[in-house]
This record gives structure tokens, C-alpha cells and sequence, in this order.
């Protein structure tokens, strides 16, 4: 048997095996799932993000531009916000400005619904979330070398009316290199509540930071959100940045390092793979000869 057919069959039963597992895929209907999440951010805005993913044997795959639906409905009435693409890996983000009509039942109760239709075999799903409205507002004050943040939350009643906000506990954070850290929690009763800032806290060069103050999680109001800046971090005076550091423009050496020893092995895999063959080509057509 000659080199080519041998590869050629080679290169058949792998067509016919990729072919298999792409029928075995289709066969029959997939269920999805849409998960939705909903924050309320510093501008009165709200941002609705949600995540498709498609049931598979290897577990949930997301789902990539997919049409995502949202609604706003409450009393039996609905209405389309909007559509947003599910993007690589299954998200989609939906804004809806400052000032947007949201319907609202007889308790003030909003409700925002995303729904996706279906795409080829995967099954239709929906998600929701529901919310009241809440206004909050945060001042920062400096006293007796004291730095103090004071929080003023209300709820918003049917009517339009407003209610102070009782016995709620918000979590605040800072912004950190990558993510944000939760410096401690403040509890709100009456409509106020006050935390003293920690004086440890490090910031920017200039002693800057971003301050935030979350409501999360909950079953009424859904999420909240509240930033600041302040300069009430430690200063860095003296602080030199190390040249070659994770976080500097400078890598370490030993990362270098690493990064030439993987690279050249890598290559060095594919030269001598692309010998192998130029050998293996060689070797077929002598036998062919013979």
C-alpha cells in the first residue's frame, strides 16, 4: 500500500468522525439557560446584563450573537425596552438611560424581563428580575481628622411618594489593581447611616481613591450603586516603583526567561515536526518507485 492512499484514508476518517460529531450535536433539541442580573449605577442608569448558554455533553456552552429581548412589564401590560448581541462567550449588556418609563404595579414593583426566541435547535429562554425604586446618596466629610461617608437612602412609594429606607445594610469598597476590595459595611435605618473611613487604606500617588457604595442582593430593591472619589488614601511619597515588577512596564527577568524557554520549545516541536513530514514525503515516493 502506497504512502499517498495511506494518508489519504487517514485524512478520510477524520472528515467522517468530525462529520459524525457535528450530526450527533444537531440531532435533537438543546435546552438553554439566560441568566440575568440588574444594577442601578452612579447616573441613575441601569444596567441589565445577562449570560446564554446551550446544554451540551461537555456542559454549558455560551451561545455567540444570539437576540436577547427586554421588557418591562407589571400587571399583566408589557413593553420592549430593547435587544442586545450575546457577544464569544455568551454576554450581553442591556442600558437603560436615566428617566426610561418602567412599568409598575399597585406596590411600585418593576419588573424587566429578557427573553431569548431560540436559534436554529437551541430552545427558547427567558429571565427576570424585579425591583423598587430606590434613591440613594452618599456625601464625604472631613472633621477632626476624621474622614466620614453619609449615606441618605429612600425608597420610592406607588404613589411617587418618598420613604426612608429601614434597617438595610450597604457594603463598601474601593478600587483595587484588578478588582474591587470591600473595606466594611454600613447600616442604614430611618433613611441614614454613616461609616468612618479607614485611614490605612493605600491610593494613588496622590493619595486618590475610588470609593464605592453598593446595595447588593437584595429582594426589594435589586442592586444599587454609588461612587466617589476621594483623596483620602496614604500617599506614596518616597515609594519607588521597582523597573521590572508584575505591574510595571518592565516585566521581571524571570518571566522573560520563561517566556524564550516555552517559545523556543514550541517551535523547536513544529521544525522538527515539519522535517518529519518533508522525511516522511521522501520515504512515500521512494516507495512508490520501488
Amino acid at each position: 500500500m502506497s504512502y499517498k492512499s495511506i494518508l489519504s484514508r487517514q485524512s478520510l476518517i477524520l472528515f467522517l468522525c468530525s462529520i459524525m460529531a457535528s450530526i450527533q450535536l444537531v440531532a435533537q433539541n438543546t435546552a438553554s439557560t439566560l441568566e440575568l442580573k440588574e444594577l442601578k449605577t452612579s447616573d441613575e442608569s441601569r444596567i441589565f446584563n445577562v449570560k446564554l448558554t446551550g446544554e451540551s455533553e461537555a456542559g454549558a456552552i455560551p451561545v455567540f450573537q444570539a437576540k436577547v429581548d427586554f421588557f418591562t412589564s407589571a400587571d399583566g401590560k408589557s413593553e420592549l425596552l430593547g435587544s442586545a448581541s450575546t457577544s464569544r462567550d455568551g454576554n450581553a449588556t442591556f442600558k437603560v438611560e436615566k428617566g426610561t418609563r418602567l412599568l409598575k404595579d399597585k406596590e411600585g414593583t418593576s419588573v424587566v424581563k429578557a427573553s431569548f426566541n431560540g436559534l436554529g435547535k437551541l430552545n427558547s429562554a427567558e429571565a427576570s428580575v424585579k425591583f423598587k425604586e430606590l434613591n440613594l446618596h452618599i456625601t464625604l466629610s472631613e472633621k477632626d481628622s476624621l474622614n466620614t461617608i453619609q449615606l441618605q437612602a429612600s425608597s420610592v412609594g406607588p404613589n411617587g411618594e418618598t420613604l426612608p429606607l429601614k434597617e438595610t445594610t450597604f457594603n463598601l469598597y474601593v478600587q483595587g489593581l484588578f478588582t474591587k476590595l470591600k473595606i466594611g459595611e454600613c447600616f442604614v435605618d430611618g433613611g441614614a447611616g454613616s461609616f468612618e473611613f479607614p485611614k490605612n487604606i493605600p491610593g494613588d500617588a496622590n493619595g486618590n481613591l475610588k470609593i464605592f457604595v453598593r446595595l447588593e442582593d437584595n429582594e426589594v430593591y435589586g442592586e444599587v450603586e454609588k461612587t466617589e472619589n476621594a483623596k483620602w488614601g496614604n500617599h506614596r511619597s518616597g515609594f519607588v516603583e521597582p523597573s521590572r515588577s508584575l505591574w510595571s512596564s518592565g516585566a521581571p527577568i524571570w518571566m522573560i526567561t520563561t517566556l524564550i524557554i516555552l517559545l523556543t520549545g514550541v517551535w523547536s516541536h513544529y521544525l522538527y515536526a515539519i522535517i518529519q513530514l518533508i522525511k516522511i514525503r521522501k520515504e512515500g515516493k521512494k516507495i512508490d518507485q520501488n
